[in-house]
């Protein structure tokens, strides 16, 4: 089968399904930024960098699902893929109820962290509110996304833009952000609960929970560590500079997610695809799907940033001067957003099981950071250093993992 062939393939195969899917996964995160901007708008930049500080929270404290639902998004597919229908449902009811599970370690660390902190009881309500609607909605999600069901997916997307629509509104109101998104959750994985009757199951077997952990804890814990690269950059400003840089840079990183969304929801296309691949053994199949991911990604990010950056160079000093600091660092991490893609390995090494090799490289990439974006602080560049010090070390961080992709998959195929 030929390269063009493959990707033919690719569009072809419930092509319709899967573009719409893609367009409104770019519009709901659309819809998100519009949503953050005007949150950061109405919340002030001091008060914005606590609610960064809490996102970035919420995404650590996952670490206590000890990675069932990344263990389900390569299970699941796989026994779909190999048509083991029955061992797949009761995969995904010991998944459910294991996430159910860890909710309570999640929300005992956060409330001490409340606690620690100094702030008030709501804060914690609001912040366990949101990690508990984001879990359980991304459960779904990995339903919809190993099924391959991408109308339904798109129907959910539709659902979740029109809630943070009228969510802005709350914002303007005075409602806080982490309110009006995890509402925003909740009726999204209503909708996709609802439609697909009898979806969950309460059933816990150790063995099956077992393996849900060895496989997505790995990938999970790449995860953390993979956010912990693209986020060690505001944590070191939460160290070194006060609430409002954090504020700041807050407002640059959203822009920098509004570009890696786009890279997401194609890998997010083209995972079931790589997996389903590996499970029949079409190891040539699966490197095409994930060249065709890199070069698709790297392409759409690029022009994406290109017109953001227009963008915002116009929109930031009219709408939001107070935010105009944040422009140097928004561009810089564009740019770190577009390289994203060339890492290549990812998708292929979460399913082939090499994710250690993976970690190895984000672990470099995290140390890279530090040290260069500290050398930048030590000169004095401010959050402009630390963000070229992200990029530098990005740099580095996609070479090696390129380096050790390559040696991984080689041997892998050797050894079979």
């Amino acid at each position: 089968m030929t390269y063009r062939s493959i990707f033919k393939e690719w569009i072809s195969n419930s092509g319709k399904k899967r573009f719409y899917f893609f367009l409104a996964h770019l519009l709901y995160n659309l819809f998100l930024f519009i949503l953050s901007i005007v949150g950061a708008k109405t919340s002030g930049p001091r008060e914005w960098g606590i609610i960064t500080l809490l996102l970035l929270l919420s995404t650590y404290s996952s670490l206590f699902t000890f990675g069932i639902n990344n263990g389900l998004g390569i299970l699941l597919p796989y026994k779909l893929g190999k048509s083991k229908i029955k061992e797949a449902k009761e995969t995904q009811a010991v998944a459910f109820t294991s996430l159910f599970l860890s909710l309570f370690p999640i929300g005992l660390i956060q409330y001490l962290y409340i606690f620690l902190k100094g702030h008030g009881i709501i804060l914690w309500f609001l912040l366990f509110g949101y990690t508990f609607s984001f879990q359980i909605l991304t459960y779904f999600k990995v339903k919809l996304r190993s099924y391959e069901y991408f109308g339904l997916f798109s129907l959910a997307y539709v659902i979740q833009t029109l809630s943070i629509s009228f969510g802005v509104l709350g914002l303007i109101k005075g409602y806080n952000y982490l309110t009006v998104t995890s509402i925003a959750n909740f009726l999204t994985a209503i909708f996709i609960w609802i439609q697909l009757p009898k979806s969950i199951y309460f059933e816990l077997r150790f063995k099956t929970s077992y393996k849900l952990v060895k496989r997505g804890f790995p990938i999970m814990l790449a995860g953390i560590i993979g956010e912990l690269l693209l986020s060690v950059d505001r944590i070191l400003i939460s160290i070194f500079f006060d609430d409002l840089q954090l504020g700041y840079y807050g407002l640059s990183a959203n822009l920098f997610k509004g570009i890696r969304v786009i890279g997401i929801a194609i890998s997010m296309i083209a995972l079931p695809l790589i997996v389903k691949a590996f499970a029949t053994k079409n190891y040539s199949v699966m490197l095409r799907y994930a060249k065709n991911q890199q070069w698709i990604s790297a392409l759409v990010m690029a022009l994406s940033s290109l017109l953001l950056a227009l963008f915002t160079y116009h929109f930031i000093p009219r709408f939001l001067p107070e935010y105009e600091k944040a422009l140097v660092p928004g561009f810089i991490l564009m740019v770190v957003a577009s390289i994203l893609p060339f890492g290549f390995y990812p998708n292929i090494l979460n399913t082939i099981g090499k994710q250690k090799v993976y970690l190895s490289a984000q672990v470099f990439g995290i140390i890279m950071n530090l040290i260069f974006s500290s050398i930048f602080i030590t000169l004095g560049y401010g959050i402009n250093g630390v963000a070229t010090g992200s990029c530098f070390a990005m740099f580095c961080y996609i070479m090696l993992l390129r380096y050790l992709g390559k040696n991984a998959i080689k041997k892998y195929l050797h050894d079979e």
